[in-house]
Order: C-alpha cells, then structure tokens, then sequence
C-alpha cells in the first residue's frame, strides 16, 4: 500500500493510489492491445509447408496463441480489478478524511476567526469569486461521477489505452480539485473541457497576479501540468505575496500543423480573456486597494491569444510572450494597440530553433484568410527580448524540446518567466554579433 509514515503508524496518501491505478490502467492497455493481436493470429494448414506435418503444426501454432491470448487476457482483467480497487480505496479514504474534517469543524465555533497571517478558505475568493468557487466544487464532483462510469464503459469495451489514459488523468484532476479545495473559477467538463484555476491568495498582502494562458493540445486530461507550473511560481515566493490563474476556458486547436496556424481559436477565445481580465483586476483592486501588478503570460498560440486580448484592452501591466506564435493577429506595429495599452510593459522569449519560429512573424497570405499570428513579438517594438538560456540540468535549450522545457522550473527560462512575474531580475537575450565590417 502506498503510505507515508507517521508515528503511530501510516498515513494513506489517495493521490498515491490515483497514480498507481493509472499506470495499472496503462500497462492494461497495452497488455490488451497484444492480446488482440496475439488471440487473432491465425495460420493455414500449409503454412509450414506442403509436408503431412504442416497441418499438425499449425494447429498446435494455433492452439498456442489462443491459449497465450486467455492468459493475457486474464492479466488485462486482473489489472483492471486492481486499477478499480485501488481507485475505489482513494475514495474512500478521501471520503472518510472529510467526514473526520467535518466532525470536527461540527466542535468549533460558526465562523472562527482567522489566525494572524493566514486566510480560512474561501476568503482569497471574496464575493462573486466564492460563489463560483463553491458552484464549480459541486459541478467537478458531478464530473468525476459522471468520468469514472466513462472509464468502466472504456475498459469493458476494449478502448485503446490513450483514450483510457485521458480519462484516468481527468479523474486524477477531479479528485485532488476536491481532496485539496482547489479554487476553480470556471468549469465545463464538455468536450475536451474548460477551467480556470486561482492558484494561491489574492489578498491584501498581495503584490503579484499572473494570468497563464497555455496553447495547442490544451485539455482537461492535460490541465494539471499548467497548474503545476502556476504552483511552482506561486511556491518560489517566500513571502507568500505571488498568486497566479491558470486560464484555459477556451476551445484550443489540437493539431499544431492543421489548426496551429488558424487565427480563429485566438480570436474566439480573446474576447473572454479580456472580459475575465477585467474581472481579475475589479477584484485584485478591490483585495489589495490597486497595489498589485497583473502580468499576462502566453505560451505558445496562448501568446496569439493573449496578444488579441491585448489589442482589446487587456487589463493587466505586464505581458509576457513564452514562444510565442505572434503578437496577434493583424498586430505588426505598436500603432495597432489601443491607447489604453501604452503603458503595458512587454517581454518575449523564443528558444533558439523551436519550429515555432516558423509561424512567428509569416503573414501566411491576405489578412482576409484568417491564418496567421501577427508580428515576431522577439523583434516588435518596445519588447523586452529575454534569454532562455540553460535548462535545469545545465543543457542548453534548443529544438522542439525547449517548446515546453521552457516552462519547467530550474531553468533559466522559468526564472525569467519569475521574474517578469514579481518584478525581480531578468536576463535578456544574448545580441546577436554584427556581421563583419559593420558597425553597430
């Protein structure tokens, strides 16, 4: 059993199980995948050749594989009753931690008062914000009901362990949202699913707000590595003074060579992202009396998606493009912002040869055809460009793997992204060397 230890004995960790279950799930799929293979393989009499002992061999070779596909797919059906056990058992445990939590919040006091420095729950969401939060706890506990009889209806129907493995993720997602009353803003578990997620306080102590908006390929199954990423910046700050949204209520393109390069997902998306900025910033300004600074981060089309936000007024002070797919489409000068955004600052990094550089800047045609991203924001005007330097290990960051790399923490890219964040200290791209003879 996966536990940590205590004193008097262990303490269950649920998110433990969850992942043991997903890779007993995994290893599942994969085992069935063979079993189909293995339980249709047939041969003809004469495939060992035209001797009296070809059909005999055959039918052993036959016998053989049906008997290999039955033990297979008894392991498939072990490992699934092991998967639902063990899913079933972090349930119950979660279910019994808030039944003991409610025993004894039934001993105290209604509405105790907070310690100094520290805020119960709910209250980093004051007004509108706590109503949400608490709606979308009800809707995620819905979803995860409603995911883990999806999942039963894969499993029985032999479904490919990708699609498996997706529902497994959302139900991680939704069980630690409950287990650990994560703040949830927005919620819709449809198609590939929408959310929105405060990680941190927004309280009067608080000096910094970022708005992290991801790109292709973002999903429900696929949230938690972008509020992994929010956590981490959210942790870095010792003073407790950094909270961050994870925003991804949005349809995103799947496919980056078929719908990356489609200016329609952006501008879709944009206006929501402005409306929600202007929701951020009324209760930013209403938490910390208007001390905080919001910065907007884009990462890769949500770059796209942030620079059309920008266009129409995005209420933040900072903008932060993370290889980026453009400036947005339609924006190639600063005289295609409103007014309203002078006084945004901006910054912009792009690893050396990730493919993204392809889209970045290409008017793709016609501004009538919808496709593309608007200007290099690397090279626009009044962008801070920003080095993306070595990766955690020491390696430099290049190629397609930087895409994502850039966003891990340990890297000096990640440290940039912090430092745009709070303010702090940031190292800018490296200047290219003038050709020679030619003065700079």
């Amino acid at each position: 059993m996966t536990s940590v230890g205590t004193a008097g004995g262990y303490r269950v960790a649920p998110a433990k199980l969850d992942a043991a279950a997903a890779e007993l799930g995994t290893r599942a799929g994969a085992i069935a995948t063979a079993q189909k293979a293995v339980a249709g393989e047939k041969v003809t009499a004469t495939a060992f050749g035209q001797v009296s002992a070809s059909a005999a061999a055959a039918t052993t070779f036959t016998k053989t594989m049906s008997e290999l596909g039955q033990k297979l797919d008894e392991q498939v059906k072990r490992a699934q009753t092991l998967q639902n056990g063990l899913t079933a058992a972090a349930a119950g445990y979660r279910r019994a931690d808030e039944q003991v939590a409610a025993m004894y919040r039934a001993l105290m006091p209604e509405d105790p008062l907070p310690k100094a420095g520290t805020t119960p729950a709910g209250a980093a969401a004051s007004g509108t914000w706590a109503n949400e939060i608490a709606a979308n706890r009800t809707k995620v506990s819905d979803a995860l009901t409603a995911e883990q009889d999806h999942l039963k209806q894969l499993q029985a129907a032999g479904t490919d362990a990708g699609a498996i493995s997706a529902s497994q993720r959302k139900i991680a997602l939704y069980q630690d949202i409950l287990a650990n009353n994560r703040q949830i803003l927005r919620f819709d578990p449809a198609g590939n699913g929408r959310i929105a997620e405060l990680v941190g306080n927004i309280e009067p102590g608080t000096r910094n707000v970022g708005l992290f908006v991801p790109g292709v390929n973002t999903r429900m199954d696929n949230f938690q590595s972008y509020a992994d990423l929010g956590q981490s910046l959210v942790a870095a700050d010792p003073s407790g003074r950094t909270a961050m949204v994870v925003w991804a209520d949005g349809v995103f393109p799947q496919n980056a060579v078929t719908q990356g390069p489609d200016a329609s997902y952006a501008q879709t998306m944009a206006p929501g992202l402005k409306s929600f900025g202007d929701e951020l910033r009324g209760q930013v300004n209403a938490q910390t009396g208007g001390d905080a600074t919001i910065t907007a981060i884009g990462h890769s089309y949500g770059g796209a998606t942030v620079g059309l936000a920008d266009q129409q007024g995005l209420a933040v002070d900072r903008v932060l493009h993370v290889e980026s797919a453009g400036m947005g489409h339609g924006v190639w000068s600063p005289a295609d912002l409103p007014a309203s955004q002078a006084g945004v600052q901006r910054y912009s990094m792009t690893a050396p040869l990730d493919p993204i550089v392809i889209a970045q800047g290409n008017a793709w045609g016609a501004e009538w055809t919808g496709i593309g991203h608007g200007a290099d924001p690397d090279t626009f005007p009044g962008v801070t460009d920003l080095a993306t330097g070595q990766d955690a290990a020491g390696d430099t960051q290049w190629g397609l793997s930087a895409h994502s790399g850039v966003l891990k923490p340990g890297s000096d890219s990640w440290e940039n992204i912090y430092g745009v964040l709070t303010g702090g200290h940031l190292t800018p791209a490296p200047v290219a060397p003038a050709p020679e003879g030619v003065l700079p």
